[in-house]
């Protein structure tokens, strides 16, 4: 035991910068079992943009352990940690206690032992106490039959968990327990529950000798105060893997009750050594609809006419999420925006010159904040000459990947990105009326955001806000 201690005491002192002791703000993704064509990237782009350091992913097979590689790698590219909470897909009613045990401790020894020098803290199950909660007519341990009447037990006492199942659950949580130590006595085990007020599973754990080092809660709108005084007994620090109101009765519900939780987090942490919060999740799914899985997301998914899934822009519990943290809990929102970047001002080109190159260097400052390099200039000045319209080639300028990545056009709003579009293409807000019409377009799927930029290149105000574009119009009729 005291080896033991003084190891981890020693893996505490090494741990990256990340894993510190300031609070971090977390999401949860299924990069490997679901997300399906959302690259690593992609997801993780959408992390980091929302100013979160963590990212919760789910192994539930040691398939996955290529992609958890590649996961990790373009993470640490990002300042993100990953954390893995190993999911195995045993069958817990026809294996034997023995070959669950087995099974588990070589699954988080070969996961751990891999990874060791990537990944700092893991997560050993997830919400398996529900398995073993007893139901109607079950006997307890004291011989008493649990009422018939009765639904499923609350999982607030350790009586409420059926012996026979809780046994296959206790296997499989000592192996990942005593597992992942041999790999590495030095890395944090996090372990807990699926919250609702089951803390009798801690007291089953604690009798069945499962050793872990933080205690894992998931709050989804249930009572808060009184599950955290019972883990503050347990001696350990706390992470709230999972939170999150459903997006089922609309987004704004669905912001409004995400706000109240990050609020008491933050509230919370220092009295009850709440670590780290983990929003549940990045991604709508609407591949499981009906299921409220579908809507749980901070950005959402649509499949193309190709049967392919691609991003369809973000909620507003993502911008509330993102603009809570990025004010340090101060702010209920800071929407990202189109602000003009150093390096090129646009009222200090000569103007006075209505040639092919002149239009399109105006044409690089107004959309990429820059001036072109020769080959860029000349691209455009061809293009231009050969017939196509400045309007165009402003279009094609604004759906680049330098445009994209310069600015978070696919993880704004709506409403964000018809403000930030005007401010970009006409230097003023939209008025009340554009801005509703307009953001009812864009939520009935009637115009995309590409093509809503259009139409403002093709408006008369944008017309007279640049009359450099159109100066050779009359050339090309």
């Amino acid at each position: 035991m005291i080896v033991r201690l003084c190891m981890a005491l020693a893996g505490l002192l090494s741990v990256s910068a990340a894993w510190s002791e300031d609070f971090r703000w977390g999401v949860n993704g299924h990069p490997f079992t679901a997300y399906p064509d959302i690259s690593f990237e992609q997801q993780l782009d959408y992390v980091r943009d929302l100013g979160m350091t963590s990212y919760r992913v789910n192994v539930s097979s040691l398939d996955h352990i290529s992609g958890l590689a590649a996961l990790v790698k373009e993470a640490k590219a990002r300042g993100i940690d990953i954390l893995p909470v190993i999911t195995p897909d045993f069958d817990l009613d026809t294996e034997t206690i023995g070959d669950l045990y087995a099974k588990s401790y070589a699954m988080a020894e070969t996961l751990v032992s891999r990874f060791r020098d990537d990944i700092r803290v893991w997560e050993l199950g997830n919400e398996m106490e529900i398995h073993a909660l007893i139901s109607a007519c079950e006997m307890r341990d004291d011989g008493t039959q649990y009422d018939c009447s009765w639904g499923t037990a609350g999982g607030d006492d350790p009586s409420h968990y059926f012996t026979p199942r809780w046994k296959k659950v206790s296997a499989v949580l000592r192996g990942l327990s005593d597992g992942a130590e041999a790999a590495d006595p030095t890395i944090r085990k996090a372990m807990g529950t699926a919250g609702w007020g089951h803390t009798g599973a801690f007291e089953r754990m604690k009798a069945d000798g499962i050793d872990w080092d933080i205690s894992v809660w998931h709050h989804y709108g249930d009572d808060l105060k009184r599950p955290l005084d019972y883990l503050s007994t347990l001696g350990k620090p706390v992470w709230i893997t999972e939170f999150n109101r459903s997006g089922e009765k609309g987004e704004q519900d669905q912001a409004d009750g995400l706000l109240e939780m990050m609020r008491q987090f933050r509230e919370l942490r220092a009295e009850y050594r709440i670590e780290a919060a983990h929003i549940y999740e990045l991604l709508d799914e609407p591949y499981w609809a009906p299921s409220f899985e579908a809507t749980m997301g901070l950005a959402r998914l649509r499949k193309t006419d190709e049967g392919r899934w691609t991003p369809d822009g973000v909620k507003l519990a993502y911008s509330t999420a993102r603009g809570f943290i990025a004010a340090e809990g101060d702010a209920e929102d800071a929407a990202p925006a189109l602000p003009p970047a150093p390096g090129c001002d646009r009222k200090a080109l000569d103007t006075s010159v209505a040639n092919h190159a002149n239009q399109a260097a105006y044409l690089y400052c107004l959309a990429l904040h820059r001036l072109p390099a020769p080959a860029e200039q000349w691209r455009v000045s061809l293009a231009l000459k050969r017939g196509q319209s400045t309007a165009a080639a402003l279009a094609e300028l604004l759906e680049t990947s330098e445009f994209m990545r310069a600015h978070p056009v696919a993880r704004m709003t709506n409403a964000d990105y018809i403000k930030a579009v005007y401010m970009l293409l006409l230097s003023r807000e939209p008025d009340g009326r554009g801005l509703s019409d307009y953001l009812a377009r864009l939520d009935r799927r009637e115009l995309t955001p590409p093509q809503l930029a259009q139409e403002i290149i093709r408006s008369d105000e944008f017309r007279s806000a640049h009359p450099l574009l159109f100066a050779q119009e009359s050339e090309h009729p």
